[in-house]
């Protein structure tokens, strides 16, 4: 899935999805996919590790 920067009008993928941008200011943040999508992926990677370190 594409997703396009509201803001700035930058295309990048889902699983590439990360705000190029985060310290300006953006009206559309809280509805933006893209930071959604980061969260995500940032969560889904944190289980990933916590999970690897409970096998060792």
């Amino acid at each position: 899935m594409e997703l396009e920067c509201a803001k700035y009008g930058e295309k990048m993928h889902a699983e590439q999805a990360t705000c190029r941008h985060p310290g300006d200011y953006c009206q559309h943040r809280t509805s933006c996919m893209i930071q959604f999508i980061e969260r995500e992926n940032r969560g889904k990677k944190t289980k990933a590790e916590t999970e690897n370190e409970k096998k060792d």
